[in-house]
């Protein structure tokens, strides 16, 4: 049967809406959390210097924690809503809020009956045990958040997300610094996380108030299981893999470490902060183009464009600049975790792209495939990352973390068995771009040594307007149909 005209044209609004919205609620994120992610790099500035290493490492284990329990905390059922074509009735959203409280309380009065257990083998004061329940108290505020945050991302409306995680991170980021100064230590991580929980759980409820009510109905979320679980899976693999620092170099080498490996990991990590926020859109629009090829493999690589166009230059800077930026910054006695932050900067060459893809193939259906390979990381990083821990300490785990990344180059091809998109050719100008502005960056630093804070400031913002420049310069037609995007009527 051939296809009619209105049907067609109706096909091809549908795919200008769902791009329009994607690229509004990109640039939506992307400009709150330029205020969010500004205000967590200078609270982790503020921990960096009032904190030692050790209360560091304590910090980075609550967070690994609240983080592990989340992932848990839902068996992937959220998921599997963001990802549905049509609708869910309300019946849908009550059955899988029912099932995640049980999961939730029960994983919550585990975390709280084994607290001390959990301090003891972190060589922590037995009263130091109330890290840890509070911890699981902020567990059960966050699940209230879960079903506001599914329908907002359902209807794309990010502008809406992005205003509760910024409430959250300002609240949980005020509350560390100003808890850390007045002496709370590693409590101050707990308290704020609670304080977070309870925010996000109100503030969500309001801008997206629904009939919540338990309903125990095994048949509708038996149906989201088939996706939801492999879908969880992902999420749950990527945490093992990273359980093997705050678990393994925490019991066998100490908090201190930890608190080393964090800081060398987050300070690497700061370029692709944004992408951990966008990489909520990636899904939800690539699910609703999941059956119109061409509009998806274009907008698969305007967002590994985008995404590496963003990181590219931002991690180039910081890998020029890390030994002033630690000096001046968060104070030498980080210099020593500064060869674990060489390590893990290369993971910035992989992630934009591969975040992406990742979503690509859960929107594609493809929850199992992308499961694998959290599967492969996790034991990639735990099989290569012991040994080596063992044998050289905490920087062989800086190296197992590098050796893992090459793996990236294989999700890259096997994704493409089902959307022909391009990668390499996508994201090699950009950081050619980078690595000029990079080399010019350095050589100024070889003539004068940034001292101060106001000279290192001043170099990066050279670099920076350098790389915008020669992009704008080089790809100004491509920008110039994103805005179009982002300005056209539907």
């Amino acid at each position: 049967m051939s296809k009619t005209p209105s049907s067609s044209n109706h096909r091809s609004i549908e795919s200008s809406e769902v791009v329009r919205k994607s690229v509004n609620g990109a640039i939506s994120l992307g400009v709150r959390q330029i205020l969010v992610q500004g205000a967590r790099i200078v609270a982790g500035i503020f921990l960096a210097r009032i904190l030692t290493p050790a209360q560091f490492g304590v910090y980075a284990v609550i967070l690994y924690l609240q983080t592990f329990l989340i992932a848990f905390g839902d068996a992937g059922l959220a998921g599997s809503l963001v990802r549905q074509h049509d609708e869910p009735e309300i019946a849908d959203y009550q059955a899988i809020f029912t099932i995640q409280q049980v999961l939730v309380l029960l994983i919550s009065a585990g975390l709280w009956f084994s607290s001390r257990w959990i301090a003891a083998s972190y060589h922590m004061r037995p009263n130091e045990a109330w890290l840890f329940r509070l911890v699981a108290l902020s567990f059960v505020a966050t699940s209230f958040m879960v079903v506001p945050q599914i329908r907002l991302e359902r209807k794309l409306e990010f502008h809406k997300v992005a205003l509760i995680d910024s409430i959250q991170a300002i609240v949980f980021n005020v509350c560390a610094v100003v808890l850390a100064w007045k002496g709370f230590g590693a409590y101050s991580f707990a308290i704020a996380l609670l304080l977070r929980a309870l925010s996000g759980a109100i503030v969500a409820f309001w801008i997206s108030p629904w009939a919540m009510r338990w309903h125990w109905d095994w048949v509708r979320v038996k149906s989201h299981m088939a996706f939801g679980l492999p879908y969880q899976g992902i999420q749950a693999a990527s945490l093992l893999k990273d359980s093997i620092s705050p678990v393994l170099v925490g019991f066998l080498l100490g908090t201190k470490e930890v608190g080393y490996i964090t800081w060398a990991s987050m300070l690497a990590a700061y370029p692709v902060l944004a992408l951990m926020v966008l990489q909520r859109i990636y899904m939800p629009a690539f699910a609703r183009l999941q059956h119109k090829t061409n509009e998806l493999r274009s907008l698969v690589e305007n967002v590994i464009w985008s995404a590496n166009a963003l990181v590219a230059p931002l991690s180039i800077i910081t890998l020029v600049l890390i030994q002033p930026i630690t000096v001046l910054i968060y104070g030498s006695k980080w210099l020593v975790a500064t060869p674990y932050f060489y390590f893990f900067w290369m993971a910035n060459l992989f992630v934009p792209t591969a975040t992406p893809v990742l979503s690509l193939l859960n929107a594609l259906g493809r929850s199992r495939t992308a499961l694998t390979f959290a599967l492969i990381w996790m034991a990639g990083t735990w099989v290569i990352g012991a040994p080596l821990i063992l044998a050289y300490g905490t920087i062989g785990f800086a190296i197992a973390n590098l050796l893992v990344q090459f793996s990236n180059l294989w999700l890259y091809r096997v994704a493409q068995r089902w959307l022909p998109f391009r990668v390499y050719t996508v994201i090699t100008p950009v950081w050619m771009i980078a690595a000029v502005s990079g080399a010019l960056v350095f050589v100024v630093c070889q003539l004068h040594h940034p001292g101060s804070l106001l000279l290192l400031g001043t170099y990066a913002i050279i670099g920076l307007v350098v790389y915008f420049v020669c992009a704008y310069v080089f790809f100004r037609d491509k920008l110039h149909r994103v805005l179009q995007q982002v300005r056209r009527p539907v």
